[in-house]
């Protein structure tokens, strides 16, 4: 991080925050773009969220929003989040036709999404 010595800590926090934001910006947009060819549903783009509760969510209209903490995990998890979203894009429900799509714009996401289930947003602070 660029910061002065005499940097506060709020200081230092906010540079942490704003590098982690930007990495996590990064990252999301190169896995979407990974994705973009797989599915068919209305995507209408994506941001970053802070949500303290979820690490994905979607809109009906097509819009997704993606935890910036997910920077914290590997590839394989993001992109579960990811295709868990792009999935709710056809299915806003968790039936066994959402599963289906998760696995095939994901096939063999289940260690991921077991991962990332014990884990509470909330607990991630950086």
């Amino acid at each position: 991080l660029a910061v002065t010595a005499e940097a506060s800590e709020a200081e230092v926090r906010r540079a942490l925050q704003t590098c982690l934001h930007e990495q996590a910006h990064r990252v999301i947009s190169a896995r979407l773009e990974r994705f973009s060819g797989r599915t068919d549903a209305r995507f209408a783009g994506w941001r970053l969220s802070s949500a303290r509760t979820q690490w994905g969510s979607c809109s009906p209209d097509g819009r997704v929003r993606l935890n910036w903490r997910l920077i914290h995990f590997s590839t394989p998890v993001i992109d579960y989040v990811i295709a868990h979203e792009l999935a709710h894009l056809r299915e806003l429900n968790h039936s066994p036709r959402f599963w289906r799509e998760v696995a095939r714009l994901l096939p063999g996401f289940e260690p991921a999404r077991d991962q990332i289930k014990r884990v509470e947003v909330g607990a991630i602070s950086f």
